[in-house]
C-alpha cells in the first residue's frame, strides 16, 4: 500500500507516552539532582564533622602535652634545689609516677645520662641509660619520636625536661615515658569518641609512625604515601577525600597537635556515607511514587478529553460525504476548531494543490524534463505491463569543464540547450528524463534495438552540429540497451544502459555503445 500499514498509536497515546517521558525524565533529573547535592552536603558534612573532631582530640592531645610538661617543669625546679639528695629524686619519680597516670614510667638521669632514680625501679638498676640522647644534648623540654622499648616490648614516646640548678649549671633530666599501647592518661583521649560510628582517629609522630591506631598491632608502623599524613604534618589542618592503603575511599578531617610534630586524623569510610544517601534516596521514592501514580491517572483523562475532537475529525476525514459529520464535532479548543474548519473549507483545495504537487514532483525545474521519479514510476507500470522498450543513456562530454570555464550560469544554458534537442528528436510518446547533473535519459515505448540505436545517433549528431556559444560544440556519450517485452529488473536495466554509456567514454567519448553487440557505433568525428 502507497500509505502503509494504519499506525497502532493514536494521539490520545502519544500524549501519554510523551508526557509520561517527560515526567520520568523530569523526575529522573530531579532525583539524579537531588542525590548529587545531597551526596555533596552529607560528604561536606563528614568532612566537616571529622575535621572538627580532629581539630578537638589534637587540641586536647596538645593541652595534655602541655600539661605533662608543666608538671615536668615543676619537677625540675624542685630537682634543681637538691639534685643529689636521693629521697629528693625518689620522691619526686614517685610523685609523677601516680600523681594522674600520665607516664607508664618516669625516670631521672644525670648528665651522662645514667638513671640515678626510676619507677617502676628496676629501670634503674645497674646504671641504666636513657636512650634518648638529643633530650640530654639539646638540654630542653621535648617529646621524642616513637621508639620500641625491648624491655616493655612496646613503642613509647619520651617526655623530658631539663633540669638546672640556681646557678644555671645542667644537672640532668627529669621524664616519663607514654606506652603506646597500654593504658595512660594520653589512651583515653584519642580512642574514646563522641561518634558511635565507623569512624575512628589515628595518630602520627614527625617520622610518619603510628602512635595511635584502633588496630593495636598498627602501632610503630611507618605510615606511606598518604596526602593527609603529608598535609599534617606540614602543620595543616583541613579536611579531603582520600583513598586508604587498601584502596577505601575515606572522609578525612586531620589536624597537626601544637608544641609536638604529631598530627592526628579522624576519618570514616565514604561507604557510610554513601549507605545513609541510599536510605534517604529509598524513602525520597517511597513519597514520589503514590503522587506520580495519582498524576499519571489525571494525565489519562486529560488525554482523553482533548483528543477526542481530534479523534473524531480524524475518523470523518476518511469517511465520504464526511461535511455533516465534520460540523457535528464540537470542537471545544482552538486547534480542533481550526482543524474543522479546514476540512470543511479546504477539501477541494487541497485536491488541487495535491495534483500541482504531484506534477512538479514529476519534472525537473531547470530543464522541465521528467526527473528520476517519473522514470522509475513510468519503467515499472511499462514493465509490469509487458510493454517492450528501448532505454537511451546520455551524458555530455567534459561537462565539468563548461562549469569551470564558462561559470555555471552557461552550464545551466547548455542543460536547457541540450533538453530541447532531445524534445526535437523524440515522440510525444517518448519520456525524456533529467536523471543527473549532466546525465539525460530518453526511454522509447515499442521501439526496438536497432531504432533505439538509429535515434540515439541522431541525437549525438544533433548535440554535435548545434551552435551554443560560447561553446565550441557539444559532444555526447551514449548508451543503449532494450527490454523485449518481458518483466525485468528495472534497476538491473538502467545500470546496463549505463554501464554502456561508461563504455563509450571510455573509448574515446562521441558515440554510442550499443548492447548487445558491445562496440561502438561507428560515428562521424571522435573523442
Amino acid at each position: 500500500m502507497i500509505l502503509g500499514p494504519t499506525p497502532r498509536l493514536d494521539l490520545r497515546s502519544l500524549i501519554l507516552l510523551f508526557a509520561s517521558l517527560a515526567a520520568s525524565a523530569t523526575l529522573v533529573n530531579d532525583l539524579f539532582a537531588t542525590y548529587r547535592i545531597q551526596r555533596q552536603i552529607l560528604v561536606d558534612n563528614a568532612l566537616e564533622d571529622n575535621r572538627a573532631y580532629a581539630a578537638k582530640v589534637a587540641q586536647s592531645i596538645g593541652q595534655s602535652l602541655v600539661s605533662v610538661l608543666d608538671r615536668l617543669e615543676y619537677s625540675a625546679a624542685i630537682l634543681g634545689r637538691d639534685f643529689d639528695d636521693a629521697a629528693t629524686r625518689n620522691a619526686e619519680v614517685d610523685r609523677l609516677a601516680h600523681q594522674d597516670g600520665s607516664f607508664n614510667t618516669v625516670v631521672i638521669a644525670d648528665t651522662e645520662g645514667r638513671i640515678t632514680a626510676a619507677v617502676p625501679e628496676w629501670l634503674g638498676a645497674n646504671g641504666r641509660k636513657i636512650r634518648s640522647k638529643g633530650a640530654l644534648e639539646l638540654r630542653q623540654p621535648m617529646i621524642s619520636p616513637a621508639f620500641h622499648s625491648q624491655p616493655s616490648n612496646s613503642q613509647i614516646v619520651f617526655v623530658s625536661h631539663p633540669v638546672w640548678n640556681p646557678r644555671g649549671d645542667y644537672l640532668g633530666l627529669v621524664g616519663g615515658t607514654i606506652y603506646l599501647n597500654k593504658r595512660n592518661s594520653l589512651n583515653p583521649i584519642v580512642s574514646q569518641h563522641f561518634q558511635e560510628d565507623t569512624t575512628f582517629v589515628y595518630l602520627v609522630d614527625e617520622k610518619r609512625q603510628l602512635l595511635y591506631h584502633p588496630e593495636r598491632e598498627r602501632i610503630g608502623q611507618v605510615v606511606g604515601a598518604n596526602a593527609v599524613v603529608d598535609a599534617v604534618l606540614n602543620g595543616e589542618s583541613g579536611a579531603m577525600q582520600v583513598t586508604d592503603a587498601r584502596g577505601v575511599e575515606m572522609l578525612a578531617g586531620y589536624a597537626a597537635v601544637p608544641g609536638s610534630g604529631w598530627g592526628l586524623v579522624s576519618q570514616q569510610p565514604l561507604g557510610v556515607t554513601r549507605a545513609a544517601l541510599r536510605s534517604l534516596m529509598l524513602q525520597l521514592l517511597a513519597g514520589i511514587v503514590p503522587v506520580s501514580l495519582l498524576g499519571f491517572l489525571l494525565l489519562w483523562w486529560l488525554a482523553a478529553r482533548i483528543t477526542q475532537p481530534l479523534r473524531l475529525l480524524a475518523e470523518s476525514a476518511t469517511q465520504p460525504d464526511n461535511t455533516e459529520r465534520i460540523h457535528r464535532v464540537r470542537a471545544w479548543y482552538f486547534e480542533a476548531w481550526a482543524m474543522r474548519r479546514a476540512l470543511i473549507i479546504g477539501g477541494q483545495l487541497t485536491r488541487e494543490r495535491i495534483g500541482r504537487l504531484s506534477r512538479q514532483a514529476q519534472s525537473d525545474p531547470l530543464t522541465g524534463l521528467a526527473n528520476r521519479r517519473a522514470l522509475e514510476t513510468t519503467l515499472a507500470e511499462w514493465s509490469k505491463s509487458g510493454e517492450p522498450f528501448a532505454i537511451i543513456s546520455m551524458d555530455i562530454d567534459h561537462f565539468k569543464q563548461v562549469n569551470d570555464t564558462y561559470g555555471h550560469a552557461v552550464g545551466d544554458q547548455t542543460l536547457k540547450a541540450f533538453a530541447n534537442i532531445l524534445r526535437g528528436n523524440s515522440r510525444n510518446c517518448d519520456l525524456a528524463c533529467r536523471v543527473g547533473g549532466e546525465e539525460f535519459i530518453l526511454v522509447l515505448p515499442g521501439t526496438s534495438l536497432e531504432i533505439a540505436a538509429e535515434v540515439a545517433e541522431r541525437i549525438r549528431l544533433s548535440a554535435e552540429q548545434a551552435s551554443l556559444p560560447p561553446l565550441e560544440r557539444m559532444t555526447l556519450s551514449l548508451g543503449v540497451t532494450a527490454c523485449a517485452g518481458r518483466p525485468g529488473d528495472i534497476d538491473a536495466l538502467l545500470d546496463e544502459a549505463d554501464a554502456l554509456l561508461y563504455q563509450a567514454k571510455q573509448t574515446g567519448r562521441n558515440r554510442v555503445v550499443v548492447n548487445p553487440a558491445g562496440a561502438p557505433m561507428p560515428v562521424n568525428g571522435g573523442g
